[in-house]
């Protein structure tokens, strides 16, 4: 790879899923740096992750028991990172990776698109989700795949021509995020990112508003600040769309379990007991309110970048 390796000294076009831990060099044992350590199975851990806050922790559990059934879940997840690459492929940019990294994989879904894009490029997969990344190992055996943070990510400076992320950074620091993508990424890499805003489910907002005083949506930066951020330290925007995606329940437990089936229902305050049957009554009625012809909607802020590194 030029411009730079992984830490673990391994090759994106070597690293092996088939079983076993990742090749190291020829005729000698794996290779193994402070940087990251391998794991059996194909899969690299990060050894020296920064510290997990309780949300973050419980954020990654949450993924990590949805993995078995995310996919058929994921309807809003595969319309984001479809939207994601119709507009990389709109855009018609020339670009030819020949390494991607695939930050916040999930169980892999944006992979494929990405093998059949740039078929030559050398794909890594990376997650904080142990579980999900097992979902992804198994179906791209030929790729790198690599348990680590998105805010820390376990490579060497420029390693990359190509970074993709799809539905990943609302659970950081896009600040963060976009530091660490700059980092990795050449001079003219490609950076593409699928993520949300700070409106999402005001639906929900609605309904809970006199059932409690806890907060029932994840608290997420404006992206105006992202765009601001990206135009700041040079990085050249290509493409930037805000819309809502837009989903349609039956009722308000349907909603509520299409967001926790992709894991993605934590909070920054959990609430200590459950609601009341009172409570929910009320919850029901409040949504019953918005009801329109097709159901009761569930709103996602989403938010499509894709620029190139300055």
């Amino acid at each position: 790879m030029r411009r730079g390796t992984l830490l673990t000294s391994i090759s994106l076009a070597s690293a092996a899923g088939q079983g076993g831990n990742p090749p190291g060099p020829p005729g000698g044992r794996p290779a193994r740096t402070a940087g990251t350590a391998p794991r059996g199975r194909g899969m690299i851990v990060a050894s020296n992750p920064p510290p997990v806050w309780p949300a973050k922790h419980r954020i990654r559990q949450a993924f990590d028991r949805a993995a078995t059934r995310y996919d058929a879940a994921a309807d809003v997840q595969r319309e984001m990172s479809d939207r994601l690459a119709t507009h990389l492929t709109q855009a018609d940019l020339d670009l030819d990776p020949d390494a991607i990294v695939d930050a916040g994989c999930g169980t892999g879904y944006s992979a494929r698109w990405l093998a059949y894009r740039w078929p030559r490029a050398r794909l890594a997969l990376l997650d904080f989700a142990p579980a999900m990344l097992e979902v992804a190992r198994a179906r791209y055996p030929g790729a790198m795949v690599i348990c680590a943070d998105l805010e820390a990510l376990p490579f060497t400076d420029g390693c990359f021509a190509g970074y993709w992320s799809s539905l990943a950074w609302q659970w950081n620091d896009p600040r963060r995020c976009l530091a660490e993508a700059a980092r990795v990424l050449r001079p003219g890499g490609l950076l593409a990112v699928a993520t949300l805003g700070a409106d999402n489910f005001p639906e929900l907002r609605h309904a809970f508003a006199e059932a409690d005083d806890y907060s029932h949506v994840l608290a997420i930066p404006a992206p105006e600040r992202l765009l601001a951020d990206c135009r700041a330290t040079g990085w050249a925007v290509r493409v930037w769309e805000r819309g809502l995606v837009r989903r349609h329940y039956p009722d308000a437990r349907s909603a509520l379990r299409s967001v926790k089936a992709v894991g993605a229902h934590e909070v920054e305050r959990r609430r200590p007991t459950p609601l009341s049957r009172g409570a929910w009554q009320k919850i029901d009625a409040r949504y019953e309110q918005l009801r329109e012809a097709a159901g009761l909607p569930l709103s996602y802020d989403g938010v499509w970048l894709i620029a190139t590194r300055p």
